[in-house]
């Protein structure tokens, strides 16, 4: 497995003696290369500052990292070279154009003039920007700043793009529009990203993985997938199961189950709650009912709001990290 970034326990400590803050707090993650890997918790979690540190831009109090192979300390400017980001903030200058932004951006980079003019046109139409390139950036919208902002972390074709609340304060069609660009980057381009965000329910279903952050800590972290089966595993498994004809025979067996955990019945719909995933053997019980016809069994995997409801509330005991 190749992870784009590494961290062992890395830590980031404001102030001093009874004013010191804490804000990210021994942290030990892996970003897998090509995953679009969301780090999700509220405002004051750790989420930029992470970045922050990752990106060289502040210094570590202690602990290591390393980003696309390189120290974050040691050779943050190789990383810089590599990496987009964007920040919360939008920092263009106003009273030039948005290909002039992009211009001066390329130019900082040490992107060859010849190149720089075709690449800035070729971005600026990659993110949906082309019909406003000659405008001034002072009076865009909002939105039009984001796709901006996104281009200017495409310009020195990075391997790793780090995106800080990019949706904040972006209307919802906005927000559909960078979910997805982000998702053909990650696609068609092969773009590593990693998404932070306090807006779980709209950026999270984007994510193959996601870590939960918390007061500087993550609560949890991993695979979606992988998350989600750790959570049926601890709490059980929901089965639906839709049947018709002698469904009161077809539950009097289900019932007889050792692992049902609980079992409601609604019109032709069973709600079955159980310790494993029993979706074979209910096949087989209702196999054995004369005039029963299942129309559906399916499992129901929890969804990220569940995942965000458990983990980050604590009611596991431990921190796991993936």
């Amino acid at each position: 497995m190749e992870y784009v970034i590494e961290t062992n326990d890395l830590t980031k400590v404001y102030g001093s003696g009874k004013e010191a803050v804490t804000a990210v707090d021994h942290e030990n993650m892996r970003i897998k290369r090509g995953s679009i890997s969301g780090i999700l918790g509220p405002n004051g979690a750790g989420k930029t500052t992470l970045v922050m540190m990752l990106t060289g831009l502040i210094l570590p109090t202690s602990g290591t990292a390393k980003v696309l192979g390189h120290d974050i300390v040691k050779e943050s400017l190789q990383i810089r070279k590599k990496v987009g980001l964007l920040p919360e903030g939008f920092g263009f200058y106003d009273h030039l154009t948005a290909k002039q932004n992009l211009d001066y951006i390329a130019a900082l980079n040490d992107i060859p003039k010849e190149e720089r003019d075709k690449r800035v046109g070729e971005i600026l139409k990659a993110v949906g920007s082309d019909g406003f390139k000659d405008r001034k950036v002072g009076g865009f919208s909002r939105g039009m700043k984001q796709r901006l902002a996104i281009a200017q972390t495409l310009i020195k074709d990075p391997e790793l793009l780090i995106f800080d609340e990019p949706t904040a304060g972006v209307d919802p069609e906005g927000a559909k529009a960078f979910k997805d660009m982000v998702s053909k980057l990650n696609k068609e381009q092969g773009k590593t990203i990693v998404v932070c965000t306090h807006l779980l329910f709209e950026m999270g279903p984007l994510c193959t993985d996601v870590a939960i952050m918390n007061q500087g800590r993550f609560v949890v972290q991993g695979n979606v997938e992988e998350i989600a089966e750790r959570m049926m595993a601890e709490e059980g498994y929901r089965i639906e199961v839709e049947a018709r004809g002698d469904v009161g025979a077809f539950v009097a067996k289900l019932k007889r189950l050792k692992e049902i955990i609980s079992l409601e019945v609604k019109d032709d719909v069973i709600s079955i709650k159980t310790m494993s995933d029993v979706r074979a053997e209910i096949n087989k019980r209702a196999a054995k009912i004369k005039g029963l016809e299942v129309l559906s069994i399916r499992r129901l995997e929890p969804s990220l709001e569940d995942l965000f409801m458990k983990y980050y509330q604590k009611e596991i005991g431990v921190v796991a990290h993936g």
